[in-house]
């Protein structure tokens, strides 16, 4: 009896302990919970310990694009394509202080091509502070100038509209009821303009549910000389030095009109756009830069003519630019986009003349599937036609046609 009075107790106390155990409060260990910042949009969230919200995006592109298919010649013939496959990696940050909203953007891609080589390179890269006063940008990104910048979803051909990236300071002031107004001061070397020189440029636009509406102008610092090419592109060698010409005039000038109509009336997300831009010794404001598939055809007494030597010997003219868009369904639409551009240049001075005319046209037209968001599959084509007529001598004319298809995913 008393050893099983001894073990009844015995029992009875370790119980008693194991109850009085799992009473006691558990300390649960520090959890850093990821804030969302619903404030600046979808996918931005709070970085722990920071008041600043970050957004980390990115992109797959694989393209194909064939090389000329219209044989202008034994040189321009089809005899390669491009194909690249391109990482982008998106970072967006966002952060409300006292001075106002900071903004930094940094944007990056590699891409691997059909040569085998590889590439790493920095696209756009600002800080923007946001108050009450204005917006304040400061780093590279597209240029105030530009408008439109094409609606297809490839553009296997260029067209004749600015669409450049560009190192700039630049202010942007809302002005109420959808009107802004800017100024903005750009490195004059992204348009093949004077070294650590400036473009100034200002822009007014309007934006409302019917579309929008802006105009935009700016002078480009002309860069002091320009090479003289052959039609291989080496440069022309007299005695020992290379031949250069002067500049005609010190600062060219251009300007630019853009509307936009929206025409969801027809279905959503359709829209027509019309742009005009013309250019006196600033010819990148027109893209209006040679291609090397056949800048020995368009050539002045054997000389190529090359996007600086354009702006060196004043070549001014114009572009007019159309494109517009429809979606059959919210996964299919057609695009077509194109341009006409005109330019002339008369310069006679150290040696070498230039008497002669330049008209361009292009046309880009794609369908692209969208099966979901942020996914592109699209099938492009393009023809331009570029006619050179110099004084005195045959005109030369030369044709492009190329296809593309490429599949991208964003997210």
């Amino acid at each position: 009896m008393k050893l099983k009075a001894l073990l009844l107790a015995t029992a009875g106390v370790a119980v008693a302990g194991s109850a009085s155990a799992a009473d006691l409060p558990v300390v649960a260990e520090p959890v850093d919970y990821v804030q969302v910042c619903d404030a600046y949009g979808a996918g931005f969230f709070k970085i722990p310990g920071k008041d600043t919200c970050l957004k980390i995006g990115g992109r797959i592109r694989t393209q194909i694009v064939s090389d000329n298919l219209d044989d202008n010649n034994d040189d321009t013939k089809y005899n390669d394509y491009d194909a690249i496959a391109r990482g982008y990696l998106y970072l967006h940050t966002m952060t409300d202080t006292e001075i106002g909203l900071i903004r930094t953007v940094a944007e990056m891609y590699s891409e691997w091509n059909e040569e085998g080589g590889s590439a790493m390179k920095v696209d756009d890269a600002f800080i923007q502070i946001s108050n009450n006063f204005a917006d304040v940008l400061i780093g590279r990104e597209a240029s105030m100038f530009d408008g439109f910048t094409g609606a297809v979803d490839i553009g296997v051909v260029d067209r004749n509209f600015s669409d450049q990236g560009t190192l700039q300071f630049s202010l942007t002031k809302s002005l109420g009821n959808g009107v802004t107004a800017g100024v903005s001061v750009e490195d004059s070397s992204y348009r093949n303009g004077s070294d650590n020189s400036i473009d100034f440029v200002g822009k007014i636009g309007i934006s409302q549910g019917w579309g929008s509406f802006s105009v935009a102008g700016a002078t480009h610092a002309i860069a002091d000389e320009a090479s003289v090419r052959d039609r291989s592109g080496d440069a022309v060698v007299v005695g020992s030095d290379e031949f250069t010409l002067e500049k005609d005039s010190s600062t060219g000038y251009a300007v630019r009109g853009t509307a936009t109509i929206n025409l969801d009336m027809i279905a959503p997300g359709d829209a027509f756009v019309f742009q005009a831009t013309y250019a006196d010794s600033a010819s990148s404001y027109l893209n209006a830069s040679i291609d090397s598939g056949f800048a020995g055809d368009l050539a002045a007494g054997g000389v190529s003519i090359d996007n600086g030597m354009l702006d060196v010997i004043g070549a001014k003219g114009y572009s007019l630019v159309a494109a517009f868009s429809h979606y059959w369904t919210p996964e299919i639409a057609t695009t077509i986009d194109g341009s006409w551009m005109s330019l002339e240049a008369d310069y006679d001075k150290g040696g070498f003349a230039v008497d002669a005319d330049l008209d361009r046209w292009a046309v880009d037209a794609s369908i692209g599937w969208y099966p979901v968001s942020g996914m592109v599959i699209a099938l492009d084509a393009g023809f331009a036609n570029t006619e050179y007529d110099p004084a005195g001598a045959d005109s030369v004319d030369f044709d492009e046609a190329k296809v593309g298809a490429r599949v991208q995913y964003t997210f």
